[in-house]
């Protein structure tokens, strides 16, 4: 972790635990004259790289521009969970977008992990992958009942999830306290940058091109096609993705000048410890499951390959990060794992997730050709790669009846500007309502 006098010393990619283990970079370049391709892509994240792949297995050329490196945003920070489903029901699924579109969407979230860690095994990824299930731990007993009813719901569709009593939880995780919770066994995790630039470096394997350090500063349409600007040089496309997520930016044009409102960019702060011995991960964790303590702010933890445990919480609303904001979520770690009280914490790093008005991810067509994917909650690994795949079957018209994801126009937040604002105080009544919830 970098260190020094500055008053923002940690930054949150550069300083990432996952820097120091990924997998080789790709070499990328700037893109330096005009070129044209079937479809262009803005964002070499997890959502850009798994659509920039599905087109060039599919025989179709595509450019993909961004605005830093391939990695750089929450797909290079995150915390790895591959994890199986939505912060919606089934039910709730289905009276939103109806029974027939619910269900497509429903099959798509129940066989995400899976279909994740096929292609990781299909293209041979070097990214650390393990598969050996997700703890889902209740806080409350509100809580587990809801988690009941949940999974009431999914064995309509398959059994996605096993419920388990406190005993049962505490034996899964080695975490007591807890009312009850949910384990997924086809859920696990993998090294989220080393995954991302596999994906780059199989992308452009099978045909694409790939731009680093080429912002996207204006776009427009002209007759059949789609031009983006992006410094001295253009691109030109018959169709353009956009899958920016927590990054998006309202200056890139008018069609998109809504779009960076329909998300707000939310901070999530993660440590990472010394590698644990033997007897501390036989208490914490056994057998590398991945884990989340649900309530309104959440806390996930999960191994590296060197035993290190990665945890996460939110954190402050800036993208540069001090010592003193990764205390709560070391405390909040110790309150799950006391024995963690004399551990070293050798890594600190955060970035942005995307929180949608709906909870939900959304697939948006702005314009002809002009297809927005994004929105992912906290379950970018997952989704943000269905969601590539999504697009990329939707650009591919003959294959649009394929698609899962329902294509909806996303709600604007109204007063966009103060999200900042606005996330803190939301921040501050979820902590009290977690804090009132435990007093039950």
């Amino acid at each position: 972790m970098s260190s020094g006098n500055a008053p923002f010393p940690i930054d949150g990619s550069r300083d990432a635990l996952w820097m120091t283990t990924a997998a080789p970079a790709v070499d990328t370049v700037r893109l330096r004259s005009p070129e044209t391709c079937d479809v262009a892509i803005v964002g070499a994240g997890l959502t850009g790289l798994n659509a920039a792949l599905e087109l060039a297995l599919n025989g179709v050329s595509v450019t993909v521009l961004d605005a830093a490196t391939v990695g750089y945003g929450a797909s290079g920070r995150s915390g790895g969970q591959v994890n199986l489903g939505l912060n919606s029901t089934p039910a709730q699924l289905i009276k939103r977008f109806g029974c027939r579109q619910a269900e497509k969407l429903i099959d798509l979230i129940m066989n995400t992990p899976q279909s994740v860690f096929d292609l990781i095994r299909q293209h041979s990824l070097d990214c650390d992958p393990v598969q050996n299930g997700w703890v889902q731990a209740a806080a409350s007993a509100r809580i587990w009942q809801s988690q009941k009813t949940m999974v009431t719901e999914y064995k309509k569709f398959g059994n996605a999830f096993q419920v388990l009593d406190a005993d049962q939880l505490a034996e899964r995780s080695g975490a007591a306290g807890y009312s009850g919770g949910l384990f997924c066994e086809v859920a696990g995790s993998v090294q989220p940058l080393s995954y991302t630039r596999e994906l780059a470096r199989v992308a452009i394997k099978r045909g694409a091109n790939i731009y680093s350090n080429s912002a996207v500063t204006g776009i427009e349409r002209m007759g059949d096609n789609w031009i983006l600007n992006a410094g001295d040089a253009s691109l030109t496309a018959r169709t353009v993705l956009i899958c920016t997520n927590g990054y998006s930016q309202p200056d890139i044009g008018k069609p998109l000048s809504k779009l960076a409102r329909t998300v707000v960019p939310v901070r999530s702060v993660l440590v990472a410890s010394e590698p644990l011995s033997d007897d501390l991960r036989d208490s914490i964790l056994p057998g590398q499951v991945t884990f989340v303590d649900k309530r309104r702010l959440i806390l996930y933890m999960r191994y590296d390959r060197d035993g290190r445990l990665c945890v996460g919480d939110h954190g402050p609303m800036r993208d540069a990060f001090r010592t003193e904001d990764f205390n709560a979520v070391k405390q909040r770690a110790l309150k799950v794992f006391p024995q963690l009280r004399s551990t070293r914490w050798d890594f600190h790093w955060g970035g942005r997730i995307a929180i949608t008005k709906s909870g939900l991810p959304f697939m948006h067509e702005i314009a002809p050709g002009l297809v927005a994917g994004m929105g992912f909650n906290g379950r970018g690994v997952g989704m943000g790669s269905m969601m590539g795949r999504e697009l990329a079957r939707y650009a591919i018209k003959s294959d649009r009846k394929t698609v899962s994801m329902p294509v909806t126009a996303p709600s604007a937040f109204a007063l966009h500007r103060f999200h900042g604002v606005g996330v803190s105080m939301s921040i501050k009544w979820y902590a009290l309502m977690d804090h009132l919830d435990s007093l039950k």
